[in-house]
């Protein structure tokens, strides 16, 4: 417990003015863990945090508003975005060789592509570009 809540939220806005944001923060956390109404803390952590990823911010922002609800931040909150993943499992040339043997000429082509652009040795895709070269002088063919 701290002994004066107004004295380290001085500290800490001394800190603050100082630029010392990390010792800063560690004083008006302390001082919003006390005193969850005190709106100028609140003020000077948003200030330290805002354009962080910290999730302390969202709290800060909620409380601000909580206490001042007509009160406008210049605040964004950061997204984090969604990573789409591509489906880089590959099929093995054996494979592909049976589906040409099945009539699957379109989909045997998108298995070699795939193999070309995602396999991880040099063997893999000269036998993919091989068995590729080969479907396309058949299609010609025809």
């Amino acid at each position: 417990m701290i002994a004066n809540i107004h004295n380290t939220y001085l500290k800490g806005e001394k800190a603050f003015n100082s630029k010392q944001f990390t010792e800063a923060k560690k004083h008006l956390v302390s001082v919003v863990e006390h005193d969850t109404n005190h709106y100028a803390a609140y003020l000077l952590l948003f200030e330290i945090l805002n354009n962080s990823q910290s999730s302390l911010l969202k709290i800060v922002v909620k409380e601000l508003k909580r206490l001042n609800p007509k009160i406008a931040l210049d605040y964004k909150p950061v997204s984090r975005s969604k990573k789409t993943k591509k489906d880089t499992s590959i099929v093995t040339i054996s494979y592909i060789k049976l589906m040409i043997q099945q009539g699957k000429a379109i989909q045997a082509k998108r298995s070699l592509n795939a193999i070309i652009n995602h396999a991880k040795t040099k063997k893999q895709i000269l036998e993919a570009e091989t068995l590729l070269k080969t479907l396309n002088k058949k299609k010609d063919q025809k």
